[in-house]
Order: C-alpha cells, then structure tokens, then sequence
C-alpha cells in the first residue's frame, strides 16, 4: 500500500505558533555582505537575517507547526545544495538542518520540523490528483473554464460530468504521468470526475464544488506579439535631450565612486569604460516615436519598457523619481503621446517598475543620509549604521549587496503604501501592465496587498514578475498574472539544456523529447490561466543575445549561415507558445553581443546598429508576426504534447478539432519526414495540403492548421 505523509502538530491547537531561530555561521574566510531567509512558509520572499556581533546571522519567526522547506540567500546568490556547499557551507549550509529534499532545480532545500509532528498513514493512493481550490486544476481562460486531472498511471479514458458528460483529452506527457484536460461553458457549479484505467476498474472522484472566484486570465495578452525596448539604447530620435544624461547620473550621489565620470558617446562609438552604466548613447522616447513603423511591420501589439523614469544609470534600475520621465528620455507629456500613439495601433504597454531598491538619488534615501533615525524614512531601508557614506553597502543593505541600491523594505506599511500608489499612477497614466524587477525578492504580504489594490480598479492589468525559474507557488490567483519564463527559453537549473535554445543548438543531447519533456513540465505545474497570458521570452536585456548563445560570435562579428537558421528555428518555437512571444530589441535584425568583462559588460546592449539589419532576419520575424496574429489557434491557452523523438519536436496548439495547429521543428541539419495525426493538415506559409507525414527541412519548421 502506498502511504502518503501528512504533518500535523499535536500542541492542541492547529495554529498554535512556535518560535524558530534560523542561524548562518559562514565558513571561515568567506566575506558576507547579506543573508536572507527564504522558504514554503513565506511564498519564497524575502526575510533579512541580521549580523549578530558574533559574526553569524540570524532572524526569529513565529511558525505554525509543521514542515518547513527553505534556503538562505547569501550575497544575491543562492547555495545550490543546503547540505553540500563548497562556497557557503562547512560543508552544510545551515547546520540546524534536519534533512534536505531536492528543490527541483538540480539541488536541494533545507528542512525542518517544527513543533511535535507525527506522520498520519492514508489509505492506498489510486496515483490521481485534482483539486478544485488549486488553479494547477482549475482556472478559467478563454472564456472557457479549464478542468485538469494528473494521473501518476496510464488511463484507458476520462470523462468529466457535470449536466452532461465531458470528455477529458490527455494534455501533457511527463515521465512521472500524465495531465487530462476539458473546457466547459462557464457557469458550471458542481462536478465529478470518472476514470477508467488500462485494467478496465472505474474511479469515480468528486463531487468538487468551483470555487466562487477562480483564477481568471486577463484575456488580451493572449496571442499578442511582444517586443522589449531598453530606450537608451534603442534610437536617438532628439539629440537636443543627450546631455541631460549626465546632470542627474548616480556618481554624483556616490560618494564612494571611483570610476570615469558618466560621460556621452556617439550612436556608433564602441563599448567603452563602464558600458554597462554610465556610458550613454542618447535614446529615446522620440526615437521609439520613429521607429514605431518598424514596429507595426514585425506585427508587434504588446511593447515591454526597460526603466522609464529618472535615475541615475544607463540601464535605470536605481530609480530617483518614480513619477517623471527621466529627462534623458523626453518628459511626461512625451509618453503620454507615445501611449495614445500605441493605443491607435492596438499596441498594449508594459512598464518596467523596480519596488526592491532605489537609487542614492531617492529623496526618501538622501532624507536618511541626512537626518539618519530622524528621519521619517529611516524604517524604509535597512541601514546598519548612522552617519554613512553613501554608496558604502556596508551601512546599509542593498541589492545583491551593492551600495548603489539601497533595499527598501517592502514589508513596512509606508513602503508599500507609496509603491501602490506609484503603481496605480502610472496604470491611470495609460499603461496596461507592470513588470517588476526581482519579484522573488519582495515581501509576500506586499505583493498580494498590491495585486488586490490594482486588480480592484484595473481588473485586466497584466501583473509580470521577474522570476527565473519554475515557481507556481507565486501563480495561484493573489500575487502575478505571470513569470518571465526563462525556464521554457532557456531550461531548468543549470546547465540550461533543457529549453527552447537548448533545443535549437541540435546535436545529441538536445533531443525534442528532451525539450518537449521540458515544456510539459512547466505547463503541467502552471494554470491553463497563466499558460494563456505567458510572457515568453528566449532573450532579454539580462541574457547574451539570442544569435550569440546560438554560436552566432560576439559583438558586431559575422554570423554563420547555420547560426542565422537556428536563430530561426528557435524564434519559430518561441511564437508558437501560448500567450504572449516577447523578442528583445535587435533580434529580429540577427544582432549578436556577449557578456564581456567588468566594467565594459553587458554587450548585448549596445545600441541598435538599424543600417546592419539583416534583411533575411527580419523577414522571417514578420513571417512569425503575422501568423502569430493571424493563426486563431495561437490565440487559445491549450499546449498538448504531440511527438518528440530525436530531432523532431511537434506539438498542438488551441482544441481538438478543425483549426487546431500542429507547430513542427526539426534541428538536425539534414531533412526528416514528421508522421502527421490523422486527417488533413494545410500548411500556414506555403497553403499545400498533407495527409499522413509531412517533410521537415534541415533546421526547418512548419505551422500546419487542421482543415476539414
């Protein structure tokens, strides 16, 4: 018999709370900057641990009984195995650790019990899940409300009843079972599930009552075509606004700065000392202005903005005023134009909103270099000691422990007051969604404070997070719409192998049962909700460029025939995901640019070089741009498993029937012939008709769509 484990407290009451101390020794020679705790029993947020004059680091909780699963977070980074650590552990990280359990990303948490805990022996698990209260089960998406069963074990059919009989598709393949699917009208109200497994025995499940209020996708994004604009380095449509860069730069506040002043280049001029920084270039809100034809022809309808708003950086992200236009940029009334330009254009707006951290150039931080625990901002940062000078992240905490960004305290009621009102600003400025900078790093409780705030009065707000890897527990309905998905583009825990580029870079190891394994692993852990309103992305602002990882060479250097073609393949993929296909500025014009080394990094954003567009590039993303709106089983929330089996990667796109879409790759070099799901499918680019199997070319894809 299968024993499923329960733990239950035995203190009389089940929410009788128990303090815990959780302790940091760091290994001799290691120099700590910040610690903080992270775990199950706060949604994974941020809790600071506080240097004890010992030399460790420490906090106190009050828990209520049970397990608890966690891991520090130390100098930004995260120690891969809490038991087993060469860089933060001696060898064990914590300790008071009683076990550690794997974390789903190729290491392992740490765990405790709190309290007096017994296990609690069930009866014989029949190895199905569903659980109407999870929006992993059900969610609603496409007007439609998505039902969803796991089974552990093969199933010979499914059927949901409800007033009549449903049947259930199997949806996802994964070597540990199997997710079953069916979308009803909404209005359901009560259900049952019955099974019949190979053997022919019959389970009947429920009945399961819907909640009142499920989790419900915001319907727009769905579909959409998604192009991510850092606007320093984008276009310089008004050079008269360069020089404004360097008036309220971030040097001027750090005391502690030792490097070349901020100073401005030309559009062509190559990376120079701090790149990364304080070298600007000139873009703009007018250039975006000018190139908004170049938009409108890649089918774009979605735009995601880096920073916006004053600060004291290229990139942005050490905000000085979160309510004005940083004047390098133009000004309020300048984005005003650009949103209603957009908005003519059926082009929704996401802005790029950083809640962890200021800059030194904040009014609330220079308030507290000032008057220190005078000050009425003293509690919305974290400082260690008073006088300070500014920039020194030894007195005070800051983002992966940099002097340059203050951590704000996201807890504290002030905090999350003015952030709220921040965000509900700029959603009646005109912008229709938020991404926040690294979400995982937040208060929990201020997350879902703010969702219901702005969900209150902008029911279709589009709620991104900036989050790397699998985690559902931040997409159950009360904190994000979405996460940034690089654990589809990218894979899982490194080496990322495991995503849609590992895909497209062939060879042995890269099979498509590989990536499809892959891709039914984080659809089955998410909604159908959040699948339906995905922010996917396979490069951004914070990854080499896509060209590049593909073996494209680095900045400004030639591409390879067979770099280009997998750059094809792999954006092919990408938009045929449900939900919205983000590309970052540059890809479609096969642009390259490496990682390079400290201070002149991040070359993947260097500006724009328009002339050096590749023709063939872009053309084929204006292919994607319009079947992506054009092909109406792009618009629906359902991925299905279909065939991954060596070179070959299928699966299908929108419900079973005429108009479904069988999205086909194959990244082997030579051709390959795909077997078809019975009936007729009509090629997406070239209109033929195949029955039976259709041939795959070298590196090729194809859109096939179900005809009668």
């Amino acid at each position: 018999m299968r024993r499923l484990l329960f733990w239950v407290g035995f203190l009389g009451a089940a929410l009788a709370q128990n303090k815990v101390t959780f302790t940091y020794d760091p290994p001799y020679g290691l120099e700590v900057r910040s610690v903080s705790l992270r775990g199950s029993f706060n949604g994974w947020a941020e809790q600071p641990m506080q240097k004890t004059p010992e030399g460790t680091w420490q906090v106190t909780l009050e828990l209520p009984p049970g397990k608890v699963v966690y891991k520090f977070f130390i100098n930004g980074q995260w120690p891969r195995d809490m038991c087993e650590d060469a860089t933060f552990g001696t060898p064990q990280v914590d300790l008071e650790a009683q076990a550690c359990e794997d974390d789903g990303q190729g290491g392992r948490n740490a765990v405790r019990v709190v309290g007096q805990v017994a296990e609690l022996h069930l009866p014989e698990n029949p190895g199905l899940e569903h659980d109407p209260t999870n929006p992993r089960f059900l969610s609603i998406a496409a007007q439609r409300l998505s039902l969803r069963l796991w089974a552990e074990r093969p199933l010979r059919r499914a059927t949901l009843w409800a007033e009549r009989p449903y049947p259930m598709h199997p949806q996802l393949s994964t070597p540990q079972g199997t997710m079953w699917r069916a979308a009803l009208p909404l209005g359901l109200r009560q259900y049952r599930i019955a099974v019949v497994d190979e053997g022919g025995r019959e389970v009947v499940l429920g009945p399961y009552q819907v909640p009142q209020n499920p989790f419900r996708a915001v319907d727009w994004v769905a579909g959409r075509v998604g192009y991510q604009i850092f606007p320093e380095r984008f276009h310089n449509g008004d050079p008269k606004n360069d020089l404004l860069a360097l008036r309220n730069t971030q040097a001027r506040f750090d005391r502690t700065w030792s490097g070349r002043l901020p100073y401005l280049s030309g559009w062509s001029d190559p990376p120079g000392e701090y790149h990364c920084c304080h070298q600007y270039f000139g873009g703009d809100l007018a250039g975006v202005l000018a190139r908004l034809p170049h938009l409108t022809s890649l089918g774009v309808n979605l735009v995601y903005f880096n920073p916006l708003f004053e600060a004291g950086s290229a990139h942005g992200y050490d905000t000085h005023d979160y309510l004005r236009v940083s004047p390098k940029f133009g000004d309020n009334a300048l984005l005003k134009r650009v949103l209603l330009e957009f908005r003519r254009r059926d082009i929704r707006v996401l802005f790029d909103f950083v809640p962890n951290h200021t800059g030194l150039g904040h009014w609330a931080f220079q308030d507290v270099v000032r008057r220190g625990p005078a000050s009425p901002y003293w509690n919305w940062y974290y400082i260690r000691r008073w006088p300070f000078t500014p920039g020194d992240g030894r007195a005070y905490e800051g983002w992966a422990g940099l002097g340059s960004l203050p951590k704000l305290n996201t807890a504290h009621p002030a905090v999350q007051d003015y952030l709220i009102r921040v965000s509900e600003f700029w959603l009646a400025f005109g912008f229709d969604g938020i991404r926040v900078d690294v979400a995982g790093e937040l208060d929990s409780g201020f997350v879902q404070r703010w969702r219901a705030r702005l969900k209150a009065k902008w029911p279709d707000a589009y709620l991104v997070g900036e989050v790397w890897d699998l985690r559902p527990e931040y997409l159950r309905g009360d904190q994000f719409d979405s996460l940034m998905n690089y654990s589809l583009g990218r894979g899982g825990s490194p080496p990322a192998m495991g995503g849609i580029l590992g895909y497209a870079r062939g060879g042995p190891l890269q099979s498509g049962r590989r990536a499809l394994s892959e891709l039914s692993r984080v659809y089955a852990a998410y909604p159908e909700a959040v699948a339906a309103m995905g922010f996917n992305l396979i490069g951004s602002h914070d990854t080499p460029r896509v060209l590049t990882d593909l073996g494209g060479g680095g900045l400004r250097e030639t591409p390879s025939a067979e770099a280009l073609a997998r750059l094809k393949l792999a954006s092919a993929v990408l938009y045929a995901l449900p939900g919205a296909s983000f590309i970052f500025q540059g890809e479609e014009c096969g642009f390259t640019g490496e990682r390079g080394e400290w201070p002149v990094n991040e070359l993947y954003r260097y500006p724009l070089q328009w002339e050096r567009c590749r023709a063939d590039v872009l053309q084929h993303y204006r292919l994607l741009g319009r079947l992506k709106v054009g092909l109406q089983a792009f618009r629906s929330p359902l991925f299905r498993s279909y065939l991954g089996e060596g070179p070959l990667l299928a699966f299908l796109r929108g419900e079973p029937g005429v108009g479904e879409v069988l999205a086909a790759f194959n990244n082997a070099s030579a051709s390959l012939r795909l077997p078809l799901p019975p009936g007729r499918w009509r090629d997406a680019v070239e209109g033929r008709v195949y029955q039976g199997q259709v041939a795959l070319a070298g590196m090729g894809w194809r859109y096939l769509e179900r005809v009668p």
